[in-house]
């Protein structure tokens, strides 16, 4: 059994596109568990009414991403058989896949297993561009490494005719099929020092250094809506909204869960924080610059 695991909260259109995707799915032993952490647009009811065989579990608003998962992941746990090889998929409600998406993420576990196995992203508007393909990460000093953008140009054809999975060294959390096994070695989500953003990775990190590979399914791919996902891709924060996204629980840049995976999983600590914040702040200007010099060119 696949247990998909969605938190949301006030997207109900994006909810509503992201279970028909599931509804639709070849592998026939999928079970979607929506964890709406206090929406008030009619998420609920829009669940309850149209999709009833999809479990609906509430929060009061103060989950956030990660307590949300666990909740649902807690869920699951008590309804699994125990003498059965089951699964967690956890999903963002803002993402849309095609029908043999939960097949082709199994195909790949098979292969590689016991292992976490990510998705390929794409953008849903654009889906010849490759916005996800794996990381590789160097803990000692600083960062990530895109392979979407360095290997493979950030175009998926370059990507999906060559091997059908590939390593990685960190996994987000739009499109990952984890099995039980892992999550009761290593534990859930850590939702005290990452209450909404990078709890997904911390935990990927986490499970790599357990002893679990960690694969990108090249033909598992997840249409993300780039621009719900609150990242500056485009370069429009100004100086003041970027410095006050790191000390915002809502923003991507929040500096509390970057301390504390510094902490955890680096051998450099402080020092990787400190470079960490500064290749943030790089990658700002960049993106400034660039949206700057578009603007300048039209």
């Amino acid at each position: 059994m696949i247990y998909v695991v969605i938190p949301v909260h006030n997207r109900k259109q994006y909810t509503r596109t992201c279970l028909q995707c599931l509804r639709g799915q070849t592998h026939p032993s999928v079970q979607t568990i929506i964890v709406d952490d206090g929406s008030t647009d009619g998420t609920d009811a829009m669940v309850q009414a149209e999709f009833p065989e999809a479990v609906l579990l509430k929060g009061d608003g103060n989950l956030w991403w990660t307590e949300a998962t666990n909740v649902g992941i807690r869920y699951a746990f008590h309804k699994a058989p125990a003498d059965e090889e089951n699964f967690i998929l956890t999903l963002n409600d803002d993402t849309e896949v095609g029908p043999d998406y939960v097949a082709q993420l199994l195909a790949t576990y098979r292969e590689h297993g016991p292992c976490l196995v990510g998705s390929v992203s794409v953008d849903s508007a654009n889906p010849a561009r490759l916005e996800y393909a794996g990381t590789r990460v160097n803990l000692r000093w600083t960062g990530e490494v895109d392979l979407a953008s360095q290997q493979y140009q950030n175009q998926y054809n370059r990507l999906k005719h060559g091997p059908t999975a590939l390593r990685s060294d960190s996994l987000p959390g739009r499109g990952v099929l984890i099995p039980f096994r892992v999550l009761h070695e290593i534990g859930l989500f850590d939702s005290r020092r990452f209450t909404h953003y990078m709890a997904d990775i911390e935990f990927s990190v986490r499970a790599h250094k357990a002893g679990f590979p960690l694969m990108v399914s090249v033909l598992a791919v997840v249409r993300e809506h780039v621009h719900a996902t609150g990242l500056d891709v485009k370069g429009t924060l100004s100086l003041g909204q970027f410095v006050r996204g790191m000390f915002s629980m809502r923003s991507a840049t929040y500096l509390k869960p970057r301390f504390y995976f510094a902490l955890r999983h680096s051998p450099t600590h402080l020092l990787y924080f400190l470079l960490d914040v500064a290749r943030m702040f790089t990658g700002y200007t960049v993106r400034r610059y660039k949206a700057r010099t578009l603007k300048a060119g039209v």
